[in-house]
Protein backbone atom coordinates (compact mmCIF):
# COMPACT_ATOMS: atom_id res chain seq x y z
CA UNK A 1 0.00 0.00 0.00
CA UNK A 2 1.09 3.57 -0.66
CA UNK A 3 -0.07 6.05 1.97
CA UNK A 4 0.32 9.82 1.33
CA UNK A 5 1.83 11.80 4.24
CA UNK A 6 1.16 15.37 5.35
CA UNK A 7 2.64 17.39 8.22
CA UNK A 8 0.04 19.69 9.75
CA UNK A 9 -0.16 22.47 12.36
CA UNK A 10 3.17 24.04 11.31
CA UNK A 11 3.44 27.55 12.85
CA UNK A 12 3.91 30.45 10.44
CA UNK A 13 7.32 31.34 11.90
CA UNK A 14 8.72 27.82 11.46
CA UNK A 15 10.77 26.73 8.45
CA UNK A 16 10.60 23.01 7.64
CA UNK A 17 14.12 22.32 6.48
CA UNK A 18 13.86 18.65 5.55
CA UNK A 19 10.20 17.63 5.18
CA UNK A 20 8.58 14.26 5.65
CA UNK A 21 8.58 11.99 2.59
CA UNK A 22 5.59 12.52 0.32
CA UNK A 23 4.38 8.99 0.89
CA UNK A 24 4.84 5.88 2.95
CA UNK A 25 5.02 2.39 1.47
CA UNK A 26 3.37 -0.17 3.74
CA UNK A 27 3.47 -3.95 3.40
CA UNK A 28 0.47 -5.71 4.95
CA UNK A 29 -0.70 -9.31 5.33
CA UNK A 30 -4.26 -10.67 5.26
CA UNK A 31 -6.68 -12.82 3.29
CA UNK A 32 -6.80 -12.16 -0.42
CA UNK A 33 -10.38 -10.89 -0.36
CA UNK A 34 -9.49 -8.32 2.30
CA UNK A 35 -6.37 -7.20 0.48
CA UNK A 36 -8.35 -6.81 -2.73
CA UNK A 37 -10.43 -4.12 -1.05
CA UNK A 38 -7.28 -2.12 -0.30
CA UNK A 39 -6.22 -2.31 -3.93
CA UNK A 40 -9.60 -1.02 -5.12
CA UNK A 41 -9.67 1.96 -2.75
CA UNK A 42 -7.01 4.67 -2.70
CA UNK A 43 -5.42 5.20 0.70
CA UNK A 44 -6.38 8.36 2.56
CA UNK A 45 -3.65 10.79 3.54
CA UNK A 46 -2.07 10.19 6.93
CA UNK A 47 -1.90 13.54 8.77
CA UNK A 48 0.82 14.02 11.39
CA UNK A 49 0.89 17.08 13.64
CA UNK A 50 4.03 19.19 13.96
CA UNK A 51 3.08 20.09 17.54
CA UNK A 52 3.02 16.44 18.62
CA UNK A 53 6.70 15.93 17.78
CA UNK A 54 8.54 19.25 17.68
CA UNK A 55 7.45 20.41 21.11
CA UNK A 56 8.72 23.78 22.29
CA UNK A 57 12.24 23.48 20.88
CA UNK A 58 13.25 26.38 18.65
CA UNK A 59 15.11 24.23 16.17
CA UNK A 60 16.30 20.73 15.55
CA UNK A 61 15.23 17.30 14.42
CA UNK A 62 11.87 15.73 15.17
CA UNK A 63 11.46 11.95 15.03
CA UNK A 64 8.05 10.35 14.71
CA UNK A 65 8.07 7.02 16.58
CA UNK A 66 7.31 3.99 14.45
CA UNK A 67 4.74 2.86 17.00
CA UNK A 68 2.74 6.07 16.43
CA UNK A 69 2.68 5.52 12.69
CA UNK A 70 1.74 1.85 12.99
CA UNK A 71 -1.05 2.70 15.43
CA UNK A 72 -2.44 5.41 13.12
CA UNK A 73 -2.31 3.05 10.14
CA UNK A 74 -3.82 0.13 12.02
CA UNK A 75 -6.89 2.22 12.87
CA UNK A 76 -7.79 2.47 9.20
CA UNK A 77 -7.16 -1.19 8.39
CA UNK A 78 -9.34 -4.28 8.94
CA UNK A 79 -8.82 -5.92 12.30
CA UNK A 80 -7.27 -9.02 10.74
CA UNK A 81 -4.75 -7.05 8.67
CA UNK A 82 -1.21 -7.08 10.03
CA UNK A 83 1.45 -4.53 9.10
CA UNK A 84 4.60 -6.38 8.08
CA UNK A 85 6.89 -3.48 7.12
CA UNK A 86 6.95 0.15 6.07
CA UNK A 87 9.38 2.29 4.10
CA UNK A 88 10.95 4.51 5.15
CA UNK A 89 11.13 2.76 8.50
CA UNK A 90 11.85 6.02 10.36
CA UNK A 91 10.02 9.29 9.80
CA UNK A 92 11.76 12.54 10.69
CA UNK A 93 11.84 16.20 9.76
CA UNK A 94 14.22 19.09 10.45
CA UNK A 95 12.98 22.56 11.29
CA UNK A 96 13.96 25.94 12.72
CA UNK A 97 12.65 29.45 13.12
CA UNK A 98 14.33 30.91 10.05
CA UNK A 99 17.99 30.48 10.99
CA UNK A 100 19.98 30.56 7.73
CA UNK A 101 23.24 31.63 6.10
CA UNK A 102 24.40 32.76 2.69
CA UNK A 103 26.78 30.12 1.29
CA UNK A 104 28.78 30.28 -1.98
CA UNK A 105 28.21 27.73 -4.74
CA UNK A 106 31.09 25.58 -6.01
CA UNK A 107 30.96 23.66 -9.30
CA UNK A 108 31.79 19.97 -9.03
CA UNK A 109 32.64 17.87 -12.06
CA UNK A 110 34.53 18.22 -15.35
CA UNK A 111 34.53 21.26 -17.61
CA UNK A 112 37.06 21.50 -20.45
CA UNK A 113 37.38 22.88 -23.97
CA UNK A 114 38.53 21.90 -27.42
CA UNK A 115 42.31 22.18 -27.86
CA UNK A 116 42.00 25.49 -29.74
CA UNK A 117 39.99 27.09 -26.95
CA UNK A 118 40.35 27.68 -23.24
CA UNK A 119 37.99 28.25 -20.34
CA UNK A 120 37.81 31.99 -19.75
CA UNK A 121 35.32 31.92 -16.89
CA UNK A 122 33.05 29.53 -15.02
CA UNK A 123 30.22 31.02 -12.99
CA UNK A 124 26.85 30.22 -11.47
CA UNK A 125 23.77 32.38 -11.15
CA UNK A 126 23.18 32.88 -8.34
CA UNK A 127 26.72 32.54 -7.04
CA UNK A 128 25.42 32.18 -3.47
CA UNK A 129 22.37 30.45 -2.01
CA UNK A 130 20.41 30.62 1.22
CA UNK A 131 20.83 27.57 3.43
CA UNK A 132 18.40 26.93 6.28
CA UNK A 133 19.71 24.59 8.97
CA UNK A 134 20.60 24.35 12.62
CA UNK A 135 23.52 26.41 13.90
CA UNK A 136 25.66 23.28 14.25
CA UNK A 137 25.19 22.38 10.59
CA UNK A 138 25.62 25.94 9.29
CA UNK A 139 28.96 26.22 11.13
CA UNK A 140 30.32 23.29 9.09
CA UNK A 141 29.35 24.62 5.64
CA UNK A 142 31.91 26.60 3.64
CA UNK A 143 30.29 25.96 0.24
CA UNK A 144 27.39 24.22 -1.48
CA UNK A 145 28.41 21.91 -4.33
CA UNK A 146 26.53 21.32 -7.53
CA UNK A 147 25.73 17.83 -8.63
CA UNK A 148 28.59 16.59 -10.86
CA UNK A 149 28.61 18.22 -14.29
CA UNK A 150 30.30 16.93 -17.44
CA UNK A 151 30.99 19.51 -20.15
CA UNK A 152 33.79 18.55 -22.56
CA UNK A 153 35.31 19.83 -25.81
CA UNK A 154 33.50 23.15 -25.57
CA UNK A 155 33.86 25.51 -28.55
CA UNK A 156 31.30 28.14 -27.56
CA UNK A 157 29.78 29.71 -24.48
CA UNK A 158 27.47 27.22 -22.80
CA UNK A 159 24.77 27.68 -20.15
CA UNK A 160 22.96 24.83 -18.41
CA UNK A 161 20.73 24.40 -15.37
CA UNK A 162 22.28 22.24 -12.68
CA UNK A 163 20.91 20.98 -9.38
CA UNK A 164 22.70 21.53 -6.11
CA UNK A 165 23.76 18.47 -4.14
CA UNK A 166 21.37 17.98 -1.21
CA UNK A 167 22.69 17.96 2.35
CA UNK A 168 20.77 16.13 5.05
CA UNK A 169 19.23 18.48 7.58
CA UNK A 170 19.32 21.53 5.30
CA UNK A 171 16.95 23.41 3.06
CA UNK A 172 18.69 25.11 0.13
CA UNK A 173 17.06 27.94 -1.80
CA UNK A 174 17.17 27.90 -4.73
CA UNK A 175 17.78 24.20 -5.33
CA UNK A 176 19.02 24.79 -8.90
CA UNK A 177 21.46 27.29 -10.39
CA UNK A 178 22.38 28.38 -13.89
CA UNK A 179 25.94 27.38 -14.81
CA UNK A 180 27.73 29.36 -17.54
CA UNK A 181 31.04 28.28 -19.09
CA UNK A 182 32.61 31.13 -21.07
CA UNK A 183 35.22 30.03 -23.61
CA UNK A 184 37.72 31.95 -25.71
CA UNK A 185 39.77 31.02 -28.76
CA UNK A 186 43.58 30.96 -28.73
CA UNK A 187 45.47 33.12 -31.22
CA UNK A 188 49.16 33.73 -31.94
CA UNK A 189 50.56 37.26 -31.81
CA UNK A 190 53.95 38.92 -31.91
CA UNK A 191 55.32 42.19 -30.62
CA UNK A 192 58.68 44.03 -30.82
CA UNK A 193 60.30 44.41 -27.42
CA UNK A 194 63.50 46.44 -26.81
CA UNK A 195 66.51 44.69 -25.29
CA UNK A 196 67.55 46.36 -22.05
CA UNK A 197 70.78 46.04 -20.05
CA UNK A 198 71.13 45.26 -16.35
CA UNK A 199 73.96 45.73 -13.81
CA UNK A 200 76.26 47.62 -16.22
CA UNK A 201 78.82 50.03 -14.72
CA UNK A 202 78.14 53.70 -15.28
CA UNK A 203 81.01 54.16 -17.74
CA UNK A 204 79.81 51.45 -20.13
CA UNK A 205 76.88 51.42 -22.51
CA UNK A 206 75.49 48.35 -24.26
CA UNK A 207 74.30 48.36 -27.84
CA UNK A 208 72.67 45.27 -29.32
CA UNK A 209 72.08 44.42 -32.97
CA UNK A 210 69.18 44.33 -33.43
CA UNK A 211 68.12 46.67 -30.62
CA UNK A 212 64.82 44.85 -30.17
CA UNK A 213 63.58 41.29 -30.57
CA UNK A 214 60.29 39.79 -31.67
CA UNK A 215 58.36 38.10 -28.89
CA UNK A 216 55.87 35.55 -30.21
CA UNK A 217 53.15 34.24 -27.88
CA UNK A 218 49.73 32.61 -27.64
CA UNK A 219 46.87 34.52 -26.04
CA UNK A 220 43.10 34.42 -25.86
CA UNK A 221 41.26 36.71 -28.27
CA UNK A 222 39.48 38.52 -25.43
CA UNK A 223 42.75 39.41 -23.70
CA UNK A 224 44.79 40.14 -26.82
CA UNK A 225 44.25 43.92 -26.82
CA UNK A 226 45.52 44.19 -23.27
CA UNK A 227 48.95 42.86 -24.20
CA UNK A 228 51.47 45.65 -24.79
CA UNK A 229 55.23 45.54 -25.17
CA UNK A 230 55.87 47.26 -21.85
CA UNK A 231 54.49 44.15 -20.15
CA UNK A 232 57.44 42.09 -21.44
CA UNK A 233 61.01 42.49 -20.19
CA UNK A 234 63.87 41.24 -22.42
CA UNK A 235 67.36 41.82 -21.04
CA UNK A 236 71.02 40.93 -20.94
CA UNK A 237 73.23 41.32 -17.87
CA UNK A 238 76.75 42.59 -17.50
CA UNK A 239 77.75 39.39 -15.68
CA UNK A 240 76.67 37.29 -18.66
CA UNK A 241 78.70 39.40 -21.09
CA UNK A 242 81.84 39.07 -18.96
CA UNK A 243 81.39 35.31 -18.87
CA UNK A 244 80.86 35.13 -22.66
CA UNK A 245 83.90 37.30 -23.34
CA UNK A 246 86.07 34.96 -21.30
CA UNK A 247 84.87 32.12 -23.51
CA UNK A 248 85.32 34.06 -26.73
CA UNK A 249 81.63 34.09 -27.63
CA UNK A 250 80.52 37.10 -29.68
CA UNK A 251 76.75 36.73 -29.38
CA UNK A 252 74.69 36.99 -26.24
CA UNK A 253 71.36 35.23 -25.53
CA UNK A 254 68.39 37.45 -24.73
CA UNK A 255 66.46 36.37 -21.66
CA UNK A 256 62.77 36.98 -21.10
CA UNK A 257 62.43 38.03 -17.47
CA UNK A 258 58.79 39.11 -17.37
CA UNK A 259 55.63 38.16 -19.25
CA UNK A 260 52.04 39.32 -18.69
CA UNK A 261 49.32 37.09 -17.30
CA UNK A 262 47.27 35.21 -19.85
CA UNK A 263 50.01 34.47 -22.40
CA UNK A 264 51.67 31.13 -23.07
CA UNK A 265 54.01 29.37 -25.52
CA UNK A 266 56.33 32.39 -25.50
CA UNK A 267 59.45 32.42 -27.69
CA UNK A 268 61.97 35.04 -28.85
CA UNK A 269 63.33 35.72 -32.35
CA UNK A 270 66.26 36.02 -32.59
CA UNK A 271 67.28 34.25 -29.41
CA UNK A 272 70.81 35.69 -29.60
CA UNK A 273 72.02 39.15 -30.63
CA UNK A 274 75.32 40.80 -31.51
CA UNK A 275 76.48 43.44 -29.09
CA UNK A 276 78.92 46.30 -28.65
CA UNK A 277 80.21 47.88 -25.45
CA UNK A 278 80.83 51.63 -25.61
CA UNK A 279 82.61 53.83 -23.11
CA UNK A 280 80.55 56.69 -21.79
CA UNK A 281 82.46 60.00 -21.62
CA UNK A 282 82.58 61.51 -18.14
CA UNK A 283 81.22 65.01 -17.69
CA UNK A 284 83.92 67.62 -17.21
Amino acid sequence: MTVPLCLTDVPHDVVIISPLPAQLKVTVRDKGTTLARYWRHRSDTLFLSYRDYAGNRTQGRAIIPRTDVVEALQQRLHGSTKIQAMSPDTLEFYYNHGLHATIPVVVEGKVDTDSHYYLLNLSTNPSEVQVYATADILDTLSYIATRPVNLTNLKENTTIDVALAPIRGTKIEPQNVSLTATVDVYMEQSIEVPVISLNFPGDLQLRTFPSSVKVIYTVGYTCSREITRDKFVCLVTYEEILDLQKRGINKIPVKLKSIPDGVSNVRIEPQQVDYLLESVAEDE
